[in-house]
């Protein structure tokens, strides 16, 4: 079959123009029919090499856009950079089964249930005021879980808990003639990076130990890990311990010390868990002193049975 001369093949034809167009423009250069039937795509939102237009829907031909993180925000109804509930829980480590009463006052707080008392601690809080929170919310029931996130925070939560337990003792946490309370903190891990803790207090009727049969030491340069090998050994063997540190990083280490001790002493079936106080001890040969966080570590009721007694 013979070709029109200057006609255009299927093969040949440009990207996004027509044969039946093209055949009735046959006595137009090339070039111009090109031009013709771009701008004529261009005026039906077609773009040159199939992108789609402004908009979201795809271009004839083309190809349908990409659903980027943005477009899932706004196509789930999410603001961009917003979590939902279970994203906030798993950020903030929240532990399950705990709400944080967030924006509610210390005395909500003191009337809410059991997994809802919970406070909030930042390396900004007062541990005075936090002590206070703390006694409004034993008043009420049960004590609170304190909920610090990092070293700092730690470090202030363990102090809040030693002035509460200090001034529930004295009788400002409890009623004339009341039965002495001793507060108590059980740590535990709540990120699978066990660098964050809960810290669950506790209203004791028996004191703990007076004179430790260990004491051990931590800096900011402390293994954790270490040091509640140490803990737990010394545990097992029915001996008191006791754990010092100073300095926010130290004191955050020891409690995370804590923490693993009582998941390496768990498969034995015991429990512990550490009453803090304020301790003094001397610096150098002048005299000075220096006040550092003092840990007792004291064994949980209903454990079982350690040293000469097991």
């Amino acid at each position: 079959q013979a070709r029109v001369r200057g006609s255009v093949s299927p093969a040949h034809t440009p990207r996004g123009v027509s044969i039946t167009r093209t055949m009735d423009k046959l006595d137009q250069p090339l070039d111009d029919v090109i031009a013709d039937e771009t701008a004529a795509a261009r005026g039906q939102g077609v773009r040159r090499g199939g992108r789609p237009p402004k908009g979201g829907e795809a271009a004839p031909g083309g190809k349908a856009p990409r659903d980027t993180g943005n477009d899932k925000a706004r196509n789930t109804g999410t603001p961009y950079g917003v979590t939902t509930g279970n994203d906030k829980a798993r950020n903030t480590g929240t532990p399950s089964g705990v709400t944080h009463r967030q924006g509610q006052t210390v005395q909500d707080i003191a009337n809410a249930p059991s997994g809802e008392r919970t406070l909030k601690v930042s390396a900004t809080t007062i541990p005075k005021k936090l002590a206070g929170s703390i006694i409004m919310v034993c008043e009420g029931g049960e004590a609170p879980m304190l909920l610090p996130l990092g070293a700092a925070c730690v470090n202030q939560a363990v102090k809040g808990i030693a002035i509460a337990k200090r001034d529930m003792l004295e009788g400002r946490g409890g009623g004339e003639g009341a039965e002495p309370t001793y507060l108590s903190c059980f740590p535990e891990f709540r990120d699978e990076k066990r660098r964050s803790v809960s810290l669950q207090c506790d209203k004791e009727t028996n004191p703990p130990w007076i004179t430790s049969d260990a004491d051990l030491t931590v800096a900011s340069s402390t293994n954790p890990a270490s040091t509640a090998g140490a803990i737990a050994g010394k545990v097992r063997e029915g001996l008191k311990v006791a754990v010092r540190a100073c300095g926010a990083e130290a004191v955050a280490n020891a409690v995370y010390a804590m923490a693993h001790a009582r998941q390496y002493l768990k498969d034995d079936g015991i429990d512990v868990y550490f009453c803090p106080e304020f301790e003094k001890e001397p610096v150098g040969a002048d005299g000075q002193e220096r006040t550092v966080l003092l840990l007792k570590v004291c064994k949980a009721a209903g454990s079982a049975a350690v040293g000469e007694a097991a």
